[in-house]
């Protein structure tokens, strides 16, 4: 078996993962999020603050919800990792890991968990992540614009390799995100309205640990059909998250 080259950790935002694509793959070929702007995020690295940390009692899993000013993400551990000692509410952290997503929700397995005391270093991935983005803005522009004089998707790429140096896996990626901005911008006003009606249910119940998932499709009048998609986006945007099993938290 051929020797698996480690991918390396693509600095991003939690939004530019809660708001793409979970994609996954077949054999060895690793999953990945496809962003908005054509890029494939599968083992990323991550600045925010920590707004939640939860250990089970086992301690056989442990996670943290940290926020970078674009969203919040859950980050867990599993058997009885110590990858979160000295990590406290509050602290800033950088964070590697892997992409992974179970029931709807996005959400990392950590390498690393670094916590950062130098308030700098925010404004530094700030500069380092505005740069990123505007070199695949004008990426995808370009590859969009040569699309239209060209016959096909292989020859497409080869175009794009030959004269720009830009992979054919980026390439297919980017006419794939296209199709991914058609779909959230079709998104139905009434699922937003119902993810509001929810958020409220879950507030209102909500009397320290978080809303009973029984409590809240009882509340709501909906069934378990319909509640379900509607509590996994919320987890999955990192609008609310799961203190313990079957109980709802709005962050």
């Amino acid at each position: 078996m051929p020797e698996q080259k480690r991918l390396t950790a693509v600095k991003c935002t939690i939004k530019d993962m809660t708001s793409g694509q979970y994609i996954k793959q077949e054999g060895f070929n690793p999953n990945y999020i496809l962003t908005m702007l054509g890029r494939m995020l599968s083992r990323v690295r991550v600045l925010g603050f920590v707004v939640h940390k939860y250990q089970s009692d086992n301690k056989e899993y442990s996670a943290i919800t940290i926020d970078d000013g674009t969203d919040t993400i859950r980050v867990k551990a599993f058997k009885g990792m110590l990858i979160f000692d000295g990590v406290e509410e509050g602290d800033l952290v950088d964070v590697i890991g892997k992409v992974r997503e179970w029931n709807g929700e996005i959400y990392i397995i950590p390498e690393i968990v670094h916590k950062v005391d130098d308030l700098n270093w925010i404004t530094l991935r700030k500069l380092e992540l505005k740069k990123q983005e505007e070199e695949d803005r004008e990426i995808k522009k370009l590859v969009l614009e040569k699309q239209k004089s060209t016959s096909d998707l292989d020859e497409l790429k080869r175009l794009m390799q030959e004269r720009h140096h830009i992979e054919p896996e980026r390439v297919e990626a980017i006419i794939a995100s296209e199709e991914l901005g058609e779909e959230e911008a079709e998104k139905p006003k009434d699922t937003e309205e119902s993810k509001k009606k929810i958020l409220e249910i879950i507030e209102k119940l909500d009397s320290g640990e978080g809303a009973d998932y029984t409590d809240i499709i009882e509340e709501s009048g909906l069934d378990e059909q319909t509640i379900d998609p509607i509590i996994n986006e919320l987890l999955s945007d990192g609008v609310c998250f799961e203190p313990k099993p079957g109980r709802i938290k709005k962050l």
